[in-house]
């Protein structure tokens, strides 16, 4: 973790050194679904967590740009839902990235661009028995979508990203968003 944030500050520093033009965003992200294991049963989430995603960059060209962004997209909650069980579990995730942008104009208003990069995931999962548990790992990042001009500073983003998975322990957890937002350009 220590090393992409070394690695983001160097990059973010060398290119501020040349002309570009930073940008900022937010984003609203769909929260996903989470089934747990309670007791035997496979039991899906009580609540749908609010997930966000801010990020910032550096505009190199009209084509070209770096972004650093991060993720947080919520808790999910579960209740074994046999009568007089006390269980419970939670599972929170997040993620910090690293990507390229590329864009192609659709005209004045549009375009359409993709990202690629690397991102770093992080769980964490606890119980009502006092299991706790946390992980991290970093996966290929990619995505897309089309931007809408809205003022010359501003635009509305409607996109998909894919931040990676992992399996184990009989169990698989993918992390990927379908998100609308806002970005500021200065």
């Amino acid at each position: 973790m220590k090393a992409l944030f070394l690695a983001t500050t160097t990059l973010l520093l060398a290119a501020s050194a040349h002309a570009a033009d930073p940008y900022v965003g937010i984003n609203l992200a769909t929260p996903g679904e989470a089934n747990f294991s309670i007791n035997g049963r496979n039991v899906g989430n009580d609540n749908h967590p609010r997930a966000v995603k801010l990020y910032a960059g550096l505009q190199f060209t009209p084509d070209w740009a770096a972004e650093l962004g991060y993720g947080a997209f919520g808790s999910w909650h579960a209740t074994d839902p046999v009568p007089g069980s006390s269980a419970q579990a939670r599972l929170a995730s997040s993620v910090v990235y690293l990507a390229a942008r590329g864009s192609t104009p659709l005209g004045e208003s549009f375009a359409l661009f993709g990202r690629l990069g690397v991102a770093v995931n992080r769980l964490k999962a606890s119980d009502s028995l006092g299991h706790s548990d946390r992980e991290s790992f970093v996966r290929p990042l990619f995505g897309g979508g089309l931007e809408w001009k809205l003022a010359p500073q501003l635009s509305a983003t409607v996109e998909y990203n894919h931040y990676g998975s992992r399996s184990g322990d009989g169990g698989r957890f993918t992390q990927q968003k379908a998100e609308v937002g806002l970005a500021f350009k200065f």
